[in-house]
């Protein structure tokens, strides 16, 4: 499978693990509280990332390959700090997807054009 499908792949999957946390946000919640939007707000965290991964997965550039890679070791560290807390399997599977993320958008040196 090549490295750009399957970048597109887990960023769906991810996008898909951040709007299901955004749909389990009333059942969570019976009404607007501090931990009710920072849910929400983790939810939407997951779902913009993933998007930036989708869009930006198909545009070359270091710049671009970089800013997702960070954005995407930032997501891993986020779930992984939320492991200490709530050590549940969906934190394991949102930290293990956004850090296939980060490995994925790390540059290699197959992708660029070589110095002439």
């Amino acid at each position: 499978m090549r490295l750009q499908a399957l970048s597109t792949a887990l960023a769906i999957l991810a996008g898909l693990l951040g709007t299901v946390h955004l749909a389990l946000t009333p059942l969570a919640y019976a009404s607007w509280t501090i931990d009710a939007l920072w849910f929400v707000g983790t939810g939407m965290a997951m779902v913009i990332a993933a998007a930036a991964n989708a869009i930006a997965s198909k545009t070359p550039g270091l710049g671009v390959r970089m800013s997702l890679a960070a954005i995407n070791i930032a997501m891993s560290g986020f779930f992984a700090a939320a492991w200490l807390v709530l050590p549940g399997p969906q934190v394991i599977i949102g930290g293990l997807l956004f850090l296939s993320l980060a490995l994925c958008a790390i540059p290699n040196r197959m992708n660029f054009p070589k110095a002439t």
